[in-house]
């Protein structure tokens, strides 16, 4: 393909983790690029648009002024002198759509001199949006407009995430090992006789979630993790290490106990040899692949030494201990899933634990 002479990206939601796999390949060719995104969602957030700003892409954010009309196009396009390509489909510019969901596109190439009234109706009509559209269709400038759009509930905070709301809720998570779906490689499972069927059980209390704050997420979890044993002579430990996982930028050796869990009641530990560590514990609701089994008392430790070589090389000092939670996470159904961490707003003593 000769140089570049435009490139456009309409997209209903964006996030900063779905525009970073981008990033390499929008960098050369940033003043080339204009990027049309929904926002007023529920799902765009403050640091995706902040990102496009930084990587230099021109950068149109469309508010319909309603959640009942959504900006929804998704389409990746691309021209030069010769030839042109235009990718449609269901993807969106987050890390699920371009990474982790289930999308289709279709990916047609033209040839500008041949397809010349195509491409120019194609490319007219998102000039005319923002012209049309003044008051919807808003160029992206600096920080202080989107720290107003963010205020305005526009656009959202990509660490402060709501969870969805669990579709059911169990006493029994050997009910539910199915692995994550995983395309084209393996064959389809044969068929096996039906579990039996799940005990009745108290329906748990809705989550509060318009009172949650997302402070934490993993990357994918590991068999270490979940404790789940690597050979027939692997003793689990029983606990997670928290660390930066999924938010770059923390201070792993004190994020967690100086302010995820600053609230709780730390005491050390009785041993005069483990007088370092400091103890506590927490009220953490678990929902596990969309299913909520309540709230567990779940414990947690804490390295206080700043002498040591694992301090010094910045790694991680706070654990969460499973207890007797373990048994609904040390699955390997959840390998490669994401944990993510939420705090009650007006109780920084309560969490929920979510993983899907």
């Amino acid at each position: 393909m000769s140089a570049l002479e435009t490139a456009t990206i309409s997209t209903a939601f964006m996030t900063a983790s779905g525009l970073s796999l981008l990033q390499g390949v929008l960098q050369p060719i940033a003043g080339r690029t204009r990027i049309f995104v929904g926002i007023r969602n529920g799902v765009t957030t403050v640091q995706s648009i902040q990102k496009a700003l930084e990587i230099g892409c021109e950068t149109f954010m469309v508010d319909t002024g309603t959640r009942q009309r959504i900006f929804h196009p998704k389409l990746y396009y691309a021209r030069s002198a010769t030839r042109a390509k235009l990718l449609l489909g269901s993807a969106n510019l987050t890390m699920g759509g371009l990474r982790t969901n289930i999308e289709a596109s279709v990916l047609q190439e033209f040839h500008p001199p041949t397809d010349a009234t195509f491409l120019a109706d194609l490319e007219g009509k998102l000039d005319a949006m923002i012209a049309d559209y003044p008051e919807h269709v808003i160029r992206a400038v600096d920080a202080a407009q989107l720290a107003d759009l963010q205020r305005a509930g526009r656009l959202i905070d990509e660490r402060k995430r709501l969870p969805p709301e669990p579709a059911g809720s169990s006493a029994d998570r050997a009910l539910d090992t199915v692995p994550k779906m995983n395309l084209l490689t393996s064959p389809l499972n044969v068929a096996r006789p039906a579990p039996p069927p799940a005990p009745a059980v108290i329906p748990a209390a809705p989550v509060a979630r318009d009172r949650l704050e997302q402070v934490w997420e993993s990357n994918g979890l590991t068999r270490r993790h979940l404790n789940i044993p690597t050979g027939a002579n692997t003793n689990p430990t029983g606990s997670m290490l928290l660390g930066v996982g999924a938010w770059e930028g923390i201070d792993q050796r004190h994020y967690f106990r100086d302010d995820v869990f600053a609230a709780l009641d730390w005491t050390p530990d009785v041993a005069p040899a483990r007088a370092h560590l400091e103890r506590a514990e927490a009220s953490i609701r678990l929902i596990v692949k969309d299913v909520d089994y309540g709230e567990r008392t779940l414990h947690l430790s804490h390295n206080t030494r700043t002498d040591t070589a694992a301090y010094e090389q910045r790694n991680s000092m706070t654990s969460l201990h499973w207890g007797d939670a373990r048994p609904l996470v040390a699955h390997e159904d959840l390998l490669g899933r994401v944990l993510k961490l939420y705090r009650e707003t007006a109780d920084f003593t309560r969490f929920t634990l979510e993983i899907d």
